[in-house]
């Protein structure tokens, strides 16, 4: 460091002996080097010294050297001036003086008494001569106090979510220290009371940030300084609604409702479909200020609500800085109608659904309505009090039924309700079983092997042992291939080899392909349930061995020797088809060659495609989505040019189990009208049509004129309000039912055609509501005599068993039980809180 100085140094006195080798007197003075003072602070009246001086090096006999001070203005560079050369003072001023050391290259420069105009930057300036020089700025000031150029308290306004940066730069002499304080509250980031530094950051500015901050100066000199600033937060508006939808029946009096959050203010509209809400009698509109200046609360009421009330309603808040908006649905009340539900069984594995991980067995049930409905359980048409088990729980947003580590105490019959306050909706009920393992009817252990022996060229006969276990079992065939480094399965899949519904293997006729040992793979019997259809349980594994035939004619190596065909597994002459599903005829022959199958119906007419097929080769005939006309004889016909062809005749008898052909329609009408339910059901068999309104049959005991029930329609005259709720159809067979159901909404007469500039025509609403009054009075009236006629009912059915037992003759009435039997049939409620009244039935014959 100090050579790289020195060559430096030489370079600019352009003294040539010190480039090459060191001189003596080089040697003696190795560390040359310039030393000048540093910034200078002083008092008022202070003398003050400033250094600037040459060292380690003799510049005695350069010409032209020079050390001079001048005094730097460097905001406006030409009023600076030169103050001194070497040891002459070069203005006319009595102010400073230069102290110069004898046998020394030092000049200080003495300003003999300091004062404020004294303050600044002062520059020593060595020349070497031929314009070589180094300049040396040496800052002087003067101690003063901390204080800021500005006094006034500055106000900050920024918008929530923006940066910010305040910057705070003091003057004093020493330069002061800064820190920032909030006042009353912490720094925000920084936490704590105080955080040092001249720059506060606010990287991401949240309202909570508004507040009073104050930066303090303090370098030790009379009392600190304080700058304020003031930091106002923007907040565009915020927008939250109370309710995002709210109901309402026609005629009563809705409340809508935001609150609206927003610095500067903002202003608040509301709209429906998009379009301002204007003034109107039927529209109340008022704002109220918050307390803590947490904003306004707006509330909109629709005093009486008519079917041009429904919509969307938007609060809509706008001020300087942004725009926002909440919608909120006004949606007329409406009963429950189940939208979504198991169907029949729910299964479930005992061991597979215990443990931490296990997921909870789910029994569905979604309804709509508005209200959102509620809903509740029974067990065994038990009333389900779910609460008390935390096994039990329903699904958030439903009526989804959960239960987690189910045990066989659990099985049982389910029904789900779902309910508000306009009614009652039922779904079907479901049972929820556990899965059986499944077993086998042979003895052997699993790894144990079969041996059996087939003759060459003959028909021949594979059994798989029974299968038990639920749900029922069904059967399949694979052959396991022994590869060299693995196993491969493949289902058998064989012109020659057919598998019937009982899981028998059917060989038309045995060939050298079929023995297990020379072609290096076994046969293996799988049963599986719908429950885990793609998980397989082994029933036995079978080497078969092909070996000729015992009356020694060898038919498959002779060509005059065949089998003729004959049938092996069949249908029924008549069967039993359930209309609605898939269903199949069988045909399996045997013989030798393989002989071919065809179908058509017993009229000879060809079989339509595309509602039939065939598989195994033909020997099989697929119904694939039966029909009550696809009844009647079919024909398997059945060659394999050995002796006479075959035909084997089925009957096929289709039955219609109750179906609805299209879903019930729900209504929303006017009071007064009248509208007609229809349960559009087809079947085979006799009906019995079974209606409910929310949730509770339907009695006709006690007179109700306005209801009429003819088989499957119900009608309902002179509507009235109290009608509102879910309406259900259950028709039922002797073998199963089918259940439907659709809601009434009643909106009052004249579509509020009285409705003149949003008001009323006077006195017309108050004679309404005495007029809905009555009729309420009436209907619960009503209510009660009915159940007086229903309690009269029972009595005179139990008098009636009794007169059979004595045999007393006895008055019989055509009245039919409200639940229906545990063979598949539709259960009615039977909770004491939901069956009330008789049974209203109507059989139908089809």
């Amino acid at each position: 460091m100090y050579r790289i100085a020195l060559v430096a140094l030489c370079f600019l006195t352009g003294v040539t002996s010190c480039a090459g080798s060191p001189t003596k007197r080089e040697a003696a003075t190795p560390n040359p080097k310039i030393t000048y003072s540093k910034e200078t602070i002083a008092k008022e009246g202070d003398e003050v010294k400033i250094d600037c001086a040459v060292e380690g090096v003799d510049l005695t006999g350069v010409q032209d050297f020079s050390v001079s001070w001048s005094k730097i203005n460097e905001e406006k560079p030409a009023n600076s001036y030169p103050i001194s050369n070497n040891d002459r003072v070069l203005l006319f001023s009595s102010k400073f003086r230069v102290d110069h050391p004898a046998d020394s290259q030092q000049y200080s420069l003495i300003i003999k008494k300091m004062s404020e105009e004294d303050s600044g930057l002062y520059r020593c300036t060595v020349n070497f001569g031929e314009d070589q020089k180094i300049n040396a700025d040496v800052p002087v000031t003067i101690q003063k106090a901390p204080y800021f150029t500005d006094d006034f308290t500055k106000t900050l306004t920024v918008t929530e979510g923006d940066a910010i940066s305040i910057d705070c730069q003091p003057g004093g002499s020493p330069k002061p220290e800064v820190y920032w304080e909030r006042l009353n509250q912490e720094l925000p980031y920084y936490g704590g009371k105080f955080f040092k530094a001249n720059q506060l950051d606010i990287p991401l500015v949240d309202r909570s940030h508004k507040g009073h901050y104050v930066c303090y100066a303090n370098n030790g000199i009379g009392d600190p300084a304080n700058s304020h600033v003031i930091l106002e937060v923007q907040v565009p508006p915020e927008v939250v609604v109370t309710k995002d939808q709210v109901f309402a029946s026609m005629t009563e009096e809705v409340m809508m409702e935001c609150k609206v959050v927003a610095i500067p203010a903002a202003d608040i509209a509301w709209l429906k479909d998009d379009l301002p809400i204007l003034g109107s009698a039927n529209y109340k509109i008022k704002t109220v200020p918050l307390e803590g200046d947490e904003g306004v609360v707006s509330t909109m009421a629709v005093t009486q609500v008519s079917s041009e009330d429904i919509g969307t309603y938007k609060c809509r808040a706008t001020s300087a800085i942004g725009t926002a908006e909440k919608s909120i649905a006004l949606i007329t009340k409406s009963p429950p109608l189940i939208s979504a539900q198991s169907r029949k069984e729910v299964l479930y594995d005992l061991q597979r659904n215990l443990g931490r991980d296990a997921l909870p067995v789910v029994i569905e049930c979604m309804a709509e309505g508005a209200p959102s409905p509620k809903y509740r359980w029974t067990k065994n048409n038990k009333t389900l009090i779910w609460e008390v088990d935390p096994r039990f729980s329903l699904e958030e947003g439903t009526g989804n039924l959960l239960i987690s580590d189910p045990t066989m105490d659990d099985n049982g019959l389910y029904q789900c309700f779902a309910y508000n306050n306009l009614g009652t909706a039922v779904a079907d009920p479901v049972y929820l079983l556990n899965t059986s393992r499944i077993e086998f009817s042979n003895d052997k252990d699993e790894s144990d092997t079969y041996n059996v022996k087939a003759e060459l060229g003959r028909p021949f006969k594979l059994s798989c042992p029974k299968v038990f276990g639920y749900p029922k079992p069904t059967l399949s065939w694979v052959k396991a291939n022994q590869l060299e480094t693995q196993i491969e399965i493949e289902f058998v899949n064989d012109e020659r080899i057919i598998s019937d519904p009982e899981g028998n293997l059917w060989f038309t006729h045995i060939t050298e392909a079929d023995d297990t040992r020379k072609n290096n793979f076994q046969f293996i019997c799988l049963a599986s349930t719908t429950f885990e259809p793609n998980d397989f349980s082994m029933a036995s594994i079978i080497e078969l061995s092909v070996v000729d035939p015992a009356d020694g004619n060898l038919n498959l190596n002779e060509e005059q020797l065949n089998v003729e065909s004959f049938p092996m597994y069949t249908s029924n002459d008549t069967v039993k088809f359930i209309a609605l599903q898939e269903n199949t005829l069988w045909c399996i022959f045997g013989g030798e060659p393989t002989p071919t199958v065809s179908w058509r119906m017993g009229n000879g007419t060809e079989l339509n495609e595309t509602s039939f097929t065939t598989r195994n080769s033909g020997s099989t005939l697929v119904f694939l989505d039966t029909k009550v006309e696809d009844a009647g004889e079919y024909q398997c016909i059945v060659s394999n040019g050995v002796g006479e062809v075959k035909t084997k005749s089925v009957v096929v008898v289709v039955e219609q189990e109750p179906t609805f052909m299209s879903a019930m329609e729900s209504f929303t009408v006017e009071e007064g009208s009248t509208i007609t339910f229809v349960c559009d059901v087809a079947s085979t068999k006799n009906i019995t049509y079974t209606w409910m309104y929310n949730g509770r049959v339907i009695s006709l005991t006690g007179g109700n004129m306005r209801r009429i029930i003819k088989g499957n329609t119900l009608t309902i005259d002179d509507i009235i309000s109290t009608d509102v709720g879910n309406y259900a159809c259950n028709a039922t067979s002797d073998t199963a039912y089918a259940y439907s159901q659709a809601t009434l909404v009643v909106l009052p007469a004249g579509g509020y055609s009285t409705r003149q500039s949003g008001k009323l025509c006077d006195g017309m609403q108050e004679l309404r509501n005495e007029i809905r009054a009555l009729q309420d009075t009436i209907q619960l009236i009503y209510s009660a005599v009915r159940e007086q006629q229903g309690l009269a009912q029972y009595t005179q059915d139990i008098l009636s068993q009794v007169a059979e037992k004595l045999q007393v003759p006895a008055v019989r009435t055509n009245i039919t039980p409200a639940s229906v039997t545990d063979d598949g049939n539709k259960v009615g409620n039977t909770d004491e809180e939901d069956v009330e009244g008789e049974l209203a039935a109507t059989t139908v014959s089809p």
